[in-house]
């Protein structure tokens, strides 16, 4: 698969220059069962990444991988919304990351990706329901 997030295709996807969605991650059965999600394949909508770039300048195309990263091995929380959210600690970072399916549950997209601030998993954890791991 090599490293799509250094790829000139990706970087253009995420400056809105790419069409349709672009595949980051794939949800682990347990968070796709608290959402009741068809789709395990998590994608970036060309509307978000627009979003993103402009809300969290500060991301970089390898900071996607994160995603993946906070899903299978960070504390993951499904919204009253139902949205799974999930937090995760990389190099001393904590990031925070959102994930939603769709109202017919046929697609997982991500809705979100940025650092956090302790206080916002300290109010998860009060708030939240936390997603058991199954897998």
């Amino acid at each position: 698969m090599g490293n799509p997030w250094r790829s000139a295709r990706f970087r253009r996807h995420l400056a809105g220059q790419g069409e349709g969605d672009w595949p980051v991650a794939v949800m682990p059965t347990s968070a796709g069962r608290a959402i009741d999600a068809r789709s395990q394949t998590v994608r970036l909508s060309r509307d978000t990444a627009i979003k993103q770039a402009a809300r969290h300048p500060d991301l970089e195309p390898d900071d996607y991988a994160l995603v993946q990263c906070i899903l299978d091995e960070g504390e993951l929380f499904r919204s009253a919304g139902g949205d799974v959210i999930g937090f995760g600690v990389i190099d001393g970072q904590l990031w925070r990351t959102v994930v939603k399916r769709t109202a017919d549950r046929s697609e997982t997209y991500l809705v979100s990706l940025h650092k956090a601030q302790p206080h916002n998993l300290d109010a998860a954890r009060r708030r939240l329901k936390r997603i058991d791991r199954e897998d």
